[in-house]
């Protein structure tokens, strides 16, 4: 069957590939060497959230948005240096794109992160020419749990919301594609079941799931 009505989003950290752990080592070194706080525990309440409110939180109001901007350019750099020639794609994405394009349905990339961490990713593990649109932090105002970013990815491909599905692995995530009236499908990878029951189905991983899956929850 043709299925060019229907889109897939995919985020990219936590769902395309495992980068989790580089994220947080990035900025840990990053906070140690300006001197402010950084736990496991704040990384993981503010993963999918974008760099500056990131930082706000932590820093306060002092500190000059220039400045905000310098530290986390800064972080990106370490997180690229660390992660080059050390991400696999994670279980059942690349069966998954493949079969989704096999049957037309327009693909997605809806990520927090910046272009130049998104394209890199994407071609190390040999998926960027799966996708119609790569939308990055650059191309919006405001990030998950806002909405913006996946009503962008609708508007762009011409594909109404409720035609859309969303999958996630984060809160800010599957909060922003409720609120963007799509379907979101929510990965473990990151987060306990507990946290993603926003979700409209919740997996342990992409090879449990195949086109027509996505099709019914999307028709639901």
């Amino acid at each position: 069957m043709i299925f060019e009505q229907y889109a897939v989003i995919f985020d990219v950290d936590g769902v395309l590939i495992d980068s989790g752990p580089i994220h947080y080592k990035s900025w840990k070194k990053l906070a140690d060497e300006i001197g402010i706080p950084f736990t496991k525990q704040y990384f993981d309440d503010s993963f999918g959230k974008q760099g500056i409110p990131t930082l706000r939180n932590i820093v306060g109001k002092n500190i000059s948005e220039k400045q905000l901007l310098e530290w986390v350019e800064l972080k990106e750099v370490y997180y690229r240096e660390m992660v080059k020639n050390k991400l696999i794609a994670m279980p059942g994405v690349i069966t998954l794109i493949k079969e989704l394009k096999e049957n037309s349905f327009k693909l997605a990339v809806a990520t927090s992160g910046p272009p130049e961490n998104t394209d890199l990713l994407l071609k190390t593990i040999y998926i960027d020419q799966f996708f119609d649109q790569i939308i990055t932090a650059a191309d919006i105002k405001k990030g998950k749990p806002a909405p913006d970013i996946f009503l962008m990815v609708s508007k762009n491909l011409n594909i109404l919301p409720k035609n859309c599905l969303v999958i996630e692995d984060a809160p800010v995530g599957i909060e922003a594609a409720k609120k963007a009236g799509m379907k979101c499908i929510a990965l473990t990878t990151t987060y306990e079941v507990s946290k993603l029951n926003n979700a409209d189905m919740i997996i342990d991983s992409l090879s449990e799931i195949n086109t027509y899956d996505i099709i019914e929850l999307i028709k639901l």
